[in-house]
C-alpha cells in the first residue's frame, strides 16, 4: 500500500477535481502492475495498473488507496473494471466518500472479489485531504505559508525583500503550490514584495493556480 501511495504522488497538480489515486497488483508476493492517476480525464489508477498486469492480473491482489469509482463519467468505472480482469482481491486504503462515485466495494463484492479496507487510512486520508474537505464541508481547504527568522521576524531590520527561507523550503512551497487551485496573499505582502505568485522549479500543475489579492482599500 506504501508503494501505491507514493505511485498516486505522481498526480500532484494534474488531477483535480478528481483525488490522488495509486494501485498496485499483486502476485506471489511480487509486484506484477502499478499505475496512478496521473491527469484529470484519463485513466483511472485501478485501469492502469490492470493494463500493466496484463493477464498476471486473473487471481492476483490489487492494493488501491480510494474505492474504485463506480460509476460512468469521463471514464467507465474501475469497479467493472477490476472484476473483469479477474482480481480476486482489493485491499482498500479508505473509503470513497464521494457519493457519485461511491459504491466500488459493493460492485466487486458482487462479482466475487474480496473486498478489504483500512490499511494505511490515515495516509490515504491526509493523501487527499482537500478533496475530502470539499465534500464534507462545500469550503475551500486552506493552507497557509509563513516564512519566519529564528527570532520570529518576518523581514529584517531594513525591510528589505529578501528571502527568509532556503533552497528546500522554497521548493516546497512551490510543490504545494503546484496542488493549489489559488494563491493568495493580502496587499502589504503585495506591495513590499511584488511576488510572482507562480509555481516554477517544479513539475507544473494543469492548471496554473488563480493569483489572489486581499485588498479592502483597492490600493492596486
Amino acid at each position: 500500500m506504501r508503494r501505491a501511495l507514493a505511485l498516486a504522488m505522481r498526480g500532484w497538480g494534474r488531477t483535480a477535481p478528481n483525488p490522488l489515486v495509486g494501485a498496485v497488483v499483486v502476485r506471489d508476493g511480487e509486484i506484477v502492475g502499478e499505475g496512478w492517476h496521473a491527469e484529470y480525464g484519463g485513466d483511472h489508477a485501478e485501469v492502469t495498473a490492470l493494463r500493466s498486469a496484463g493477464a498476471l492480473a486473473r487471481g492476483a491482489t490489487m492494493y488501491v488507496t480510494l474505492e474504485p469509482c463506480n460509476h460512468h463519467g469521463l471514464t467507465g468505472p474501475c469497479s467493472d473494471a477490476v472484476v473483469i480482469a479477474g482480481i480476486s482481491r482489493v485491499v482498500v486504503a479508505t473509503s470513497d466518500q464521494n457519493p457519485v462515485a461511491a459504491g466500488g466495494a459493493a460492485r466487486m463484492r458482487a462479482g466475487g472479489t474480496d473486498v478489504e479496507f483500512g490499511v494505511e487510512e490515515d495516509a490515504a486520508l491526509e493523501l487527499n485531504a482537500p478533496f475530502l474537505h470539499s465534500l464534507r464541508s462545500d469550503r475551500p481547504f486552506v493552507q497557509l505559508k509563513v516564512a519566519l527568522s529564528l527570532d520570529g521576524a518576518i523581514a529584517d531590520a531594513s525591510r528589505r525583500p529578501g528571502w527568509l527561507t532556503g533552497t528546500a523550503a522554497r521548493l516546497e512551497v512551490h510543490r504545494l503550490r503546484a496542488g493549489a487551485d489559488a494563491i493568495a496573499i493580502g496587499i502589504g505582502t503585495a506591495l513590499a514584495d511584488d511576488p510572482q505568485l507562480t509555481v516554477r522549479d517544479v513539475p507544473l500543475p494543469r492548471v496554473p493556480p488563480l493569483r489572489v489579492i486581499f485588498d479592502g482599500t483597492a490600493r492596486l
